[in-house]
């Protein structure tokens, strides 16, 4: 092996033992600028245009999730002037960033900087972290950022050597950053509760200590927008939320589905490394040491959602908040294993990047030219890819149309549709989600203002059945022009519009 002078980039860095803090640093940069070239290629996704189009109304709390990542998405775009998906998706980047730090710092505080450079690799191999985490206008950024800060500052307190005086200021850090993860995203509860747990078993004195009482006050404190939203809302977040998990039919196949789709977000090699370091961890026994408090994170919300999945649908990256705390337990693995296998170790991590770079490349570059069409043709009606392409050709329809002139909304069958007719719009043209499921869409623009007017209707050609589903709410409805989205200069998806006369602001049985 060459001598460490000798060695290039992140792989050598690798075999260094004293160049941990140099490659972790060197990780974060090489992703960083990574993300900036995907960012820079794909528009927003369902779920990014969806959170864009709400931010611009600023509100204490949203339907679907807590306010941290729309203000943020908010505040930037007003800083810059701008909406270019690039732009807007540079804070996730950074917090990521940071997220990559802050796994190396937890990790190699509790086992070693090899572990931690292992932690903090290991992250970012994992299509559920480095993907949708770690570039996207999501929650979960901002929820892994300050729940790493949240357990780091614990954990400091916990395990550290700091005097009374230190230990109060690291709770109160704690109990900050958590009350921004669950600022975040709901799911923040689990970390929390089970910081709570790991106290009560293993750190009751600390129930005695106005320390740990002030924390938890900063917590809830920091968590007072989405109550007074939810409040003056009849409650509607909290139970849209807690409606996806209640009881529907029992379904192991489901729950097999689930957790399948959860090990191929994180590739299955990761997700079974990762499972096999929590499953050391339990057996080893779970003490009040940083093995013991790592698995008591990591595990309840990976149980908690396998058991849901038996009796409702859930989604591979609800659980992640769990995940994310099983990779200082396989830095710890890995860097046992690399003292007596450096090399096939060294040689399976760049294998995993190498195919992470190339499905990442082959799904970008379809987004971006949808090349692939040609030699799959199955792709030309079923590609998931075009979930990236904004609907920037809209924009001209509604000039063409004077919507604006005439102060007329957009209507639409979906709130996916309505997210992304409304970012394409740039906030201009009220855009109404006529739908039993319209989430924030139905607090953002009330149909009453149009009762009686007239209004666009566009749908995706996906929904064969949008006119049967927009026709309660109109006397009268009359199909225009399709609008034609193309990417590299071919069609790739087509937007069915309608002229809807007699707006109602209730559906009417016919």
């Amino acid at each position: 092996m060459a001598p460490p002078a000798q060695q290039h980039g992140i792989a050598g860095a690798l075999g260094a033992p004293c160049s941990a803090a140099r490659a972790v640093l060197g990780l974060i940069v090489l992703s960083a600028l990574l993300r900036l070239a995907l960012a820079a290629f794909l528009g927003l996704s369902v779920d990014e245009s969806y959170a864009v189009a709400i931010s611009r109304h600023f509100e204490l709390s949203y339907f679907d999730h807590p306010p941290l990542h729309l203000w943020l998405v908010a505040a930037w775009a007003q800083l810059l002037g701008s909406e270019r998906p690039l732009l807007l998706r540079l804070p996730d980047i950074g917090l990521f960033a940071g997220s990559t730090w802050l796994m190396y710092r937890l990790t190699s505080s509790a086992y070693g900087e090899r572990a931690g450079l292992w932690a903090a690799l290991a992250l970012n191999l994992a299509p559920l972290f480095t993907l949708n985490t770690a570039g996207g206008i999501v929650p979960d950024g901002p929820l892994v950022f300050f729940s790493l800060i949240a357990v780091g500052c614990f954990a400091r307190a916990a395990f550290g050597t700091a005097g009374a005086a230190g230990g109060i200021g690291w709770m109160l850090g704690a109990g900050a950053a958590a009350g921004l993860a669950l600022l975040a995203k709901y799911t923040a509860i689990f970390p929390i509760l089970s910081l709570a747990v790991f106290v009560v078993i293993y750190r009751p004195r600390w129930l005695a200590k106005p320390a740990m009482w002030s924390a938890a006050l900063l917590t809830a404190a920091l968590c007072t927008p989405v109550l007074v939203w939810n409040h003056a809302h009849h409650w509607a977040s909290f139970a849209f939320q807690g409606g996806r998990a209640l009881p529907a039919t029992f379904s192991v196949a489901r729950a097999a589905a689930a957790l399948l789709g959860q090990l191929l977000y994180l590739l299955p090699w990761i997700a079974l490394a990762l499972l096999l370091a929590l499953a050391r961890a339990f057996r080893h026994g779970v003490r009040g040491d940083p093995t013991g408090l790592f698995a008591v994170l990591a595990a309840p919300p990976i149980l908690v959602f396998l058991i849901v999945s038996l009796s409702s649908p859930v989604l591979p990256h609800w659980a992640a908040i769990g995940w994310l705390f099983a990779f200082p337990l396989l830095g710890e693995g890995l860097a046992r294993l690399e003292e007596s296998q450096p090399g096939s170790l060294r040689e399976s991590a760049v294998a995993t990047a190498a195919v992470l770079l190339g499905l990442v490349f082959l799904g970008t570059s379809q987004a971006a030219t949808g090349w692939l069409d040609r030699y799959v043709p199955a792709l030309a009606t079923h590609d998931p890819t075009v979930d990236f392409l904004d609907w920037q050709e809209l924009e001209a329809r509604a000039t063409a149309l004077g919507l604006r002139e005439r102060r007329l909304p957009v209507a639409t069958v979906s709130w996916i549709d309505a997210g992304k007719a409304s970012y394409a719009l740039g906030g201009g043209i009220p855009v109404l989600c006529l739908s039993d499921d319209p989430r924030h869409f139905a607090f953002m623009s009330d149909v009453r203002e149009f009762a009686g007017g007239e209004a666009l209707i566009v749908a995706d050609s996906a929904r064969p059945d949008w006119l049967r589903r927009a026709a309660p709410y109109f006397s009268r409805i009359e199909t225009r022009e399709d609008v034609v989205v193309r990417r590299a200069g071919q069609a790739a998806l087509t937007l069915h519009t309608a002229w809807g006369y007699g707006l109602s602001e209730r559906p009417t049985r016919r």
